[in-house]
């Protein structure tokens, strides 16, 4: 083998896994995408569950999980607050969590001081995709960056507050 095609080839064998991994995060994303889709278009058919949650939350709160037979599908959480609400959706496929979004909206005003009439001043969005129990992506709006040792630790608190949910009375 000529000396100048070595540097070629250990770029080759350096470039062509992170190439493989790309593929199969794009591939596990194009599956969430498309489970959340589904779950979202057949929503009206599952059996819908309301609890109410006993977390501390100023102006109420809206829980509602959806299930296909007995198998869950979406949680949806609404929490309600003086000066803004979040939105907590949290998705299975084969009981197993694979994808949280979050938002978060913030008002101009507390909701008492115009009847509810209140505007919209920021808004967060962030989207968590998840594999076998753990986060492997996360965006959010605006753009923040999360660590990959974050990524633990948000896996086992997504996970902690989906079963917490769960669990309701």
């Amino acid at each position: 083998m000529k000396v100048r095609h070595k540097p070629l080839i250990i770029i080759f064998f350096i470039v062509c896994p992170l190439f493989v991994f790309s593929q199969s995060d794009t591939a596990k994303i194009n599956f969430i995408k498309a489970q959340y889709a589904d779950i979202n278009a057949t929503l009206k058919l599952d059996k819908e569950e309301l609890k109410e949650d006993t977390l501390e939350s100023t102006e109420g709160n809206e829980i509602a999980l959806f299930f296909k037979g007995d198998t869950i599908k979406k949680i949806s959480a609404i929490y309600y607050g003086e000066t803004g609400k979040s939105l907590q959706e949290f998705y299975f496929f084969n009981k197993k969590l694979i994808f949280y979004y979050f938002e978060e909206d913030r008002y101009d005003m507390p909701v008492y001081a115009k009847k509810g009439n209140v505007k919209t001043t920021s808004k967060k969005e962030k989207r968590y995709y998840l594999s076998d129990h753990k986060i492997f992506l996360v965006k959010s709006n605006p753009k923040e960056t999360v660590s990959p040792m974050e990524f633990r630790k948000l896996s086992i608190e997504t996970e902690k507050e989906a079963n917490r949910l769960l669990r309701l009375k």
